[in-house]
C-alpha cells in the first residue's frame, strides 16, 4: 500500500474554519477565557466603531515567549485528551484561531514573557496571496510604528505589565457582513457582549470571589450578573447536593427566585429583562466557575409560568468535557445519561418550591385562616372560580335588597364569574407584560368604610369578618 501525503490547501481550510458558528460575544469570551485561564486578574478590551475598526484584548497573565507564541498560533496546539489545570477554561487548542478569525480577517497577537515582547500574526488575505500557511512574525519596531498610533495606549499598558498579551481583531467581514450602517452593527454587538460577559463570568466579576478579576470595555468595568440573585432576601437557596460520575464531584444547588412583585428595577436588570424570568428558568452549568448553558431542563421538565422561579447551578470539572460533549464554543452541551435520573429528581423538588410560591401569592387556592373573595370550585367537567357566597358582607348586601333587586345582582355576580378573562390574564402574565400586583391600600381603606356601613343587625361582625377577608389583610394596615 502506497501513502500519499496531501497537505490542503490553506486558504481552503481556513475559510472552512470560520463557519463553526461562533457569535460575536461567544467569540470574545473565547479570548477571554484564554486570559483566565493563564491567571489574568485585569483585562481590558478596547475597541473603535468607527473605521479602522479593531478590538484588542489586552490582559497581564502569564504572558508567552516568542516560540510559546508560535506554538499558541498554530490550529490544534492543544491535545484534547491532555490533562489541564483546575483552573483551564480552554479545550481543543482552537479558540483564540477560530474565535478571532470567525468575526475578522486578520488576527494579531503580541505577548509579554521574560521582559522580551514578541508578536505574529494570521491574515487571510496574506494566505490567500501565498497559497500556505503564512504567519507573520514581527519585530517589536514593526509593532509599534504598527499600533502604537492606530490603539492609543495599549502598548504603553503591556509594557508596564510583568507580563501580558494583546489580542488584536481587525479587517472585521463576517462580523459585519451585509450591514447597511456597519458603524451602529459593530456598537451593537458590543453591547450584547458586555451583557453577555457580565453574566457568564459573573462569578469572577464579583469582588468578593475567591479569585475575582477586573474586566473593562474602554476602560468601563463590568458589573457581575448574579442569575440567582444570591443577596436578596427573598431568594431561597436549597440544599445543596452532590453526584458523584467518574470519580469526579458533580455540584448541584437549586435556587427559587423572589416573586417578581418583590424584584426593583435592579433586580430585574440583573436577571436581563421580565421576559428573562420565564425565557432562562432551568439549569445554568457552570464549568470551573464559568457559566457555558443556561435556561434549559434538559428535557427533564418544560418551561411554564409555575417554573419560572427555579434556577439549579450544576458545577462540572473540565475533567468531564467529553461526557457533557461541550463543544469548542462552549455554548452547547449533552446531560450525561448516567446522572439523569439523579439531576431529575434535584428538578422535581426545586419546581415543587417554585410552584408553592406561586400558590402562596395566589393563595385563593389555599387553606388558611382568611375569608377569601373567590373560592375555586371543581366538578368533573371543569375548574372556575366564583364569588364566596357564603360571607358575611355578601349576605348582609343581599338581605338590604328588595327581591327584584337581589335577581338583579345575583345576575350582574353571576356575569362577572363567567366573564373572568383567564387567558388573557395567562397570557399577560407569560409575556411579562402585567404582574396583577400593586399597592390597593388606598382603595381597600375606602372599599372597607363603605362595605362596614352596610345594614345589618350584626354590625360588629360584619367589620369583624371584613377585616378577615385577603383582599383587606394584604392591603391595610
Amino acid at each position: 500500500m502506497n501513502v500519499q501525503v496531501v497537505e490542503p490547501r490553506a486558504d481552503i481550510l481556513v475559510e472552512s474554519t470560520r463557519s463553526i458558528g461562533y457569535t460575536f460575544e461567544s467569540a470574545l469570551a473565547d479570548i477571554i477565557d484564554n486570559s483566565i485561564g493563564n491567571g489574568a486578574t485585569h483585562i481590558d478590551v478596547r475597541f473603535s466603531s468607527i473605521d479602522p475598526r479593531y478590538i484588542a484584548i489586552l490582559d497581564d497573565a502569564c504572558g508567552m515567549t516568542p516560540d510559546e507564541l508560535i506554538i499558541a498560533m498554530r490550529y490544534g496546539s492543544k491535545n484534547v485528551n491532555d490533562q489541564r489545570a483546575d483552573s483551564d477554561l480552554g479545550r481543543f487548542g482552537l479558540g483564540l484561531k477560530t474565535a478571532s478569525l470567525s468575526q475578522c480577517r486578520k488576527l494579531t497577537v503580541i505577548s509579554k514573557k521574560n521582559n522580551v515582547i514578541s508578536a505574529a500574526s494570521w491574515d487571510l488575505d496574506f494566505i490567500i496571496e501565498q497559497q500556505g500557511w503564512s504567519l507573520k512574525v514581527y519585530e517589536y519596531d514593526e509593532i509599534v510604528n504598527q499600533y502604537n498610533k492606530a490603539i492609543p495606549g495599549v502598548l504603553d499598558q503591556l509594557n508596564s505589565y510583568e507580563s501580558g498579551t494583546i489580542v488584536i481583531w481587525e479587517d472585521f467581514d463576517k462580523m459585519l457582513e451585509g450591514a447597511t450602517e456597519p458603524d451602529t452593527l459593530f456598537d451593537e454587538k458590543i453591547s450584547i457582549a458586555r451583557s453577555h460577559l457580565e453574566l457568564i463570568y459573573h462569578n469572577f466579576l464579583d469582588k468578593t470571589s475567591k479569585n475575582p478579576i477586573e474586566l473593562r470595555f474602554n476602560y468601563l468595568p463590568l458589573a457581575a450578573k448574579d442569575p440567582f440573585l444570591t443577596r436578596h432576601p427573598g431568594t431561597q437557596p436549597l440544599s445543596e447536593e452532590s453526584i458523584d460520575l467518574e470519580g469526579n464531584n458533580i455540584r448541584v444547588k437549586p435556587y427559587i427566585l423572589p416573586y417578581i412583585n418583590k424584584l426593583s428595577p435592579e433586580d430585574i436588570n440583573l436577571l436581563g429583562t421580565l421576559d428573562d424570568l420565564r425565557n432562562k428558568q432551568g439549569i445554568y452549568v457552570y464549568r470551573n466557575n464559568r457559566l457555558i448553558i443556561w435556561g434549559t431542563w434538559f428535557r427533564l421538565d418544560t418551561k411554564n409560568e409555575l417554573n419560572k422561579l427555579a434556577r439549579i447551578r450544576v458545577d462540572i470539572p473540565n475533567s468531564l468535557d467529553h461526557i457533557w460533549d461541550i463543544d469548542i464554543k462552549k455554548s452547547t452541551a449533552s446531560l450525561p445519561s448516567s446522572i439523569k435520573q439523579n439531576l431529575k429528581f434535584i428538578v422535581k423538588r426545586a419546581i415543587g418550591s417554585s410552584e408553592r410560591v406561586y400558590i402562596h401569592q395566589g393563595n385563593k387556592l389555599i387553606n388558611d385562616e382568611h375569608d377569601h373573595v373567590w373560592e375555586l370550585r371543581k366538578t368533573k367537567e371543569e375548574t372556575f372560580f366564583q364569588i364566596n357566597k357564603e360571607l358575611l358582607v355578601y349576605k348582609a348586601f343581599l338581605a338590604s335588597l328588595s327581591t327584584e333587586q337581589a335577581k338583579q345582582f345575583k345576575a350582574l355576580i353571576r356575569l362577572m364569574e363567567v366573564t373572568v378573562p383567564f387567558k388573557a390574564a395567562y397570557t399577560m402574565l407569560a409575556k411579562n407584560e402585567g404582574t396583577f400586583d400593586k399597592d390597593y391600600s388606598d382603595e381597600a381603606s375606602k372599599l372597607l368604610h363603605v362595605l362596614s356601613n352596610i345594614n345589618t343587625m350584626n354590625q360588629k361582625e360584619l367589620i369583624e369578618t371584613l377585616e378577615k377577608i385577603d383582599f383587606f389583610v394584604n392591603n391595610t394596615k
